[in-house]
């Protein structure tokens, strides 16, 4: 018996007044304040367990059964729900508790007197609740491909898009010997333009959706051809982030075309803010402001591949599917190529920080990449 206060009983059976022992001798001053006091909370738990549920608080009468009902009492209902009712306690935080009343009853066989505790340790013989297993680990993703176009397939989607006018004419039967017209819902000139701004400025198609006709600098049309530069401002991409991109020739010229000749009557019917790029008015469920849906950049960039591929007899320069982060890959390869592979700015005109997506729109098309190694 060492260290106990001489005003304390040895001999007493009180399970409160051997906790309290415990926690001034062997926890206070020795554990931080934090974890003492979650000792603390733990044992009184234990205490008035044994006491409502025994009727008195003696620690002889402490045995490996009452053990393991609180343990199963925790298990199912030691927390409170946020109504106030019952709810399970994790099985962690369960055997959490076991832990502190083991080193509590270790301690007291200890110290206390002989036959106090006739039966021994009363936690010893109950086994703590099995963890649940972890959940596996998910299959590492497939590392993404890189789908910059070729430099043949670049020109040859260029021609298609430069044709595009001619492409979209109604060409049956009723229509021989008339005037050339195109579908009432087709936009030749707005496609042309989407396309140039695409594989010119690596845009994501959320991003070009998103932007607004006062973004465009200079917005009209003529100072669009003349102009030797021009730039979209405050594109709002990814993360919330902001950056200028600059539009080149092709693209300022396509986009001069639809802003002369084709957006005017989009946006005569449209409300809000000046979207760029205008859905056809005489499409039933355009939305109220005329703007295109992401989706919609989809169907546009695919049907120039499709248009593409019914153009083209070389099996080699043919698309398959061609689609809107296809022009990014293109867009991000020619920078970086162009500027010397200059992190920095492929950083700033992409949008995109991160080491491993700016590797993958780097990758060069697979025949530079063999061209690499053909003489090697």
């Amino acid at each position: 018996m060492v260290g106990l206060p001489e005003r304390l009983d040895p001999a007493d059976d009180s399970l409160p007044a051997w906790t309290e022992r415990y926690l001034d001798l062997a926890v206070r001053g020795v554990r931080s304040a934090e974890v003492t006091a979650k000792i603390s909370r733990h044992l009184q738990r234990f205490a008035a367990w044994i006491s409502g549920g025994l009727g008195h608080d003696r620690l002889s009468a402490v045995t490996p059964r009452e053990v393991s009902a609180w343990r199963d009492h925790l298990a199912a209902a030691g927390n409170r729900g946020r109504d106030g009712t019952p709810a399970p306690m994790a099985p962690t935080t369960v055997n959490n508790h076991l832990a502190h009343l083991s080193a509590l009853f270790s301690w007291i066989t200890a110290h206390a007197p002989t036959g106090l505790l006739r039966h021994g340790d009363p936690t010893k013989k109950v086994a703590p609740l099995p963890l649940p297993l972890p959940l596996p680990l998910p299959l590492p993703l497939p590392a993404p491909q890189p789908r910059a176009l070729a430099a043949a397939q670049i020109r040859t989607v260029k021609n298609i898009v430069d044709r595009i006018e001619t492409l979209h004419e109604l060409k049956g039967r009723r229509h021989r010997g008339t005037v050339a017209r195109a579908h009432a819902h087709a936009r030749p000139l707005r496609d042309r333009a989407i396309i140039y701004l695409l594989f010119g400025t690596g845009l994501r198609r959320a991003e070009l959706v998103g932007l607004d006709l006062d973004q465009m600098e200079p917005a009209e049309a003529d100072r669009l051809r003349q102009a030797k530069t021009a730039r979209l401002v405050g594109v709002r991409g990814k993360g919330r982030t902001s950056r200028t991109i600059f539009v080149g020739r092709d693209a300022r010229h396509a986009l001069a075309d639809y802003l002369e000749h084709q957006r005017p009557g989009d946006a005569a019917a449209s409300t809000g803010p000046a979207a760029l790029f205008l859905s056809a008015v005489s499409i039933a469920a355009r939305c109220p402001d005329g703007r295109l849906s992401a989706r919609s950049i989809n169907t546009i960039v695919g049907e120039i591949g499709r248009l593409h591929d019914a153009q083209t007899p070389d099996p080699d320069r043919k698309l398959g599917t061609l689609r809107p982060h296809d022009a990014r890959h293109t867009f991000a390869f020619q920078l970086s190529q162009a500027s010397g592979h200059n992190r920095a700015e492929l950083e700033r005109r992409l949008g995109h920080a991160n080491d491993r997506y700016l590797r993958l729109y780097t990758n060069p098309p697979d025949d530079i990449a063999a061209g690499y190694i053909e003489d090697l």
